[in-house]
């Protein structure tokens, strides 16, 4: 609300000075000039888009609505919607270099999951990263099994005579309701069960070695898969779009606002995601239904279990931080897999995590370089032109530079404890000081909204050649 009353606010000043200024100095082609409010469109929806498409959380808690009053249906739609959206597209807003680092975490841990289990079956069956990730998402969920007090009457009842009895007495009357009561259809639209808790891959391997549990194909998980090919190919013409006419803006010597410049850097990281997660089911809002009565915890479950009975708020936000929550999050003492849930690491570092920090810092530090795009670009004055290069530079060298100093802080760390902690001190400072250039850029990106050069109006011909928004 506060962005809206801001852009609103900007629009009607910066509306004010482009009237002054087309009426002096345009000719009659103003169709070759933009507005404001269509800039700040054109960026809000791309970046909404991409961010849209390229999120694939894991599957939210099942819940039975059927008996429910249209309040209560309404009341946890709203609930789930603000978990499974709402929050979600603002972690990707404000943490998008995490968020695909824990794309790429998944991406590694499906991998192993699809191995682990061809290797399990010998390589018969058809197991492909998609069944990894099916997994890793909560895909398959352990549900209670009610059966309804007719039919426990009926199987205590039960016998030839008698069953033979209720067939004569519903046929007596003319009643072929009592056929569908006591028939197998209403038994399996009624034992929906409880839900009791996500599957992790410990119960998974356990019972597919006991032949207790199918994977699904392919074809199944396509069909689970709330995918729409329409809105992917509209968000990849609005992609496309707007990464061409940056550069046609940069080749024509035309000045691209602040605001595009950070759409762009969005569009990097939300393709990378979803490169990451190319292979995983997309929006699959109800798990696998399992009935089966699982053995004990095996001991990588027990220590999940007292990892998290002991961690506190500290050890939680590091893990979480570091992509390593899945070391403290035990699936049975849960409703629903976490929102950014990587797995379980059999060791604390390993290529998986090497490689999420390694494609993090790379495509981090690209972001921050697109940011130099605007190094040259008209500012209201000298101080804001300043402070966006300081930013742009922080950007850029922080995350390269926190990498160099884990890896110094690890071979001091072998000589001496106490002189890795005195390099890691510093450390320490570096993502605040990231996040302040990344708070300096969307400030800066507003308030020169208002103050635009008229050159930032003026648009490339070939601009309404191509469907857009």
């Amino acid at each position: 609300m506060a962005l809206a009353v801001a852009v609103y606010s900007l629009s009607s000043r910066a509306a004010q000075n482009l009237t002054s200024i087309t009426t002096e100095c345009l000719p009659s082609c103003a169709n070759q000039y933009r507005s404001l409010a269509g800039i700040v469109l054109s960026c809000l929806i791309t970046v909404f888009l991409c961010i849209w498409v390229a999120l694939h959380l894991n599957v939210p808690e099942p819940v039975d609505t059927r008996d429910m009053r249209y309040l209560v249906r309404f009341k946890i739609w709203i609930g789930s919607s603000f978990r499974c959206i709402v929050v979600p597209i603002c972690v990707t807003l404000v943490f998008p270099e995490w968020v695909l680092g824990i794309a790429v975490l998944q991406f590694s841990k499906a991998t192993r999951l699809a191995q682990k289990i061809r290797e399990l079956q010998n390589g018969e069956a058809k197991v492909t990263r998609q069944h990894g990730f099916f997994i890793l998402m909560g895909g398959f969920h352990l549900f209670r099994q009610i059966h309804p007090p007719s039919l426990n009457n009926s199987r205590e009842e039960a016998g030839e005579g008698a069953h033979l009895l209720a067939k004569k007495s519903a046929a007596e009357a003319g009643d072929s309701r009592h056929d569908q009561t006591s028939s197998g259809k209403t038994s399996l639209v009624e034992e929906f069960g409880e839900p009791l808790h996500p599957l992790d891959e410990f119960d998974v391997f356990r019972l597919l070695k006991d032949r207790k549990l199918r994977l699904p194909t392919s074809a199944e998980l396509q069909d689970k898969c709330k995918s729409d090919g329409l809105a992917k190919f509209l968000v990849v013409v609005q992609t496309l779009w707007f990464i061409a006419q940056c550069i046609a803006r940069k080749v024509s010597k035309l000045p691209l606002t602040e605001l595009e410049v950070i759409t762009l850097g969005y569009t990097l990281l939300t393709v990378s995601m979803y490169i990451a997660w190319w292979d995983k089911p997309y929006r699959v809002t109800f798990p696998v239904r399992v009935y089966e009565t699982l053995p004990e915890r095996t001991n990588e479950q027990k220590g999940l279990k007292r990892r998290m009975e002991e961690g506190n708020f500290v050890v939680i936000a590091l893990a979480h931080a570091t992509g390593s929550q899945g070391e403290l999050v035990d699936l049975r003492s849960v409703k629903r897999v976490p929102m950014f849930y990587s797995g379980y690491n059999e060791t604390q570092w390993n290529v998986s995590n090497f490689a999420s920090i390694l494609t993090t810092i790379i495509v981090g530090t690209l972001f921050g370089a697109v940011h130099f795009l605007a190094w040259s670009s008209p500012f209201p004055s000298t101080h804001m032109q300043f402070l966006w290069r300081f930013a742009a530079i922080i950007m850029t060298a922080v995350p390269p530079a926190a990498a160099v100093g884990f890896i110094l802080v690890g071979l001091m760390a072998m000589v001496s404890e106490k002189l890795g902690a005195l390099i890691l001190l510093p450390l320490l400072l570096l993502p605040p000081l990231y996040f302040v250039g990344r708070g300096i850029t969307i400030v800066l990106a507003l308030v020169t909204l208002a103050t635009l050069p008229l050159d930032a109006y003026r648009d490339v011909e070939w601009s309404d050649i191509f469907p857009h928004i």
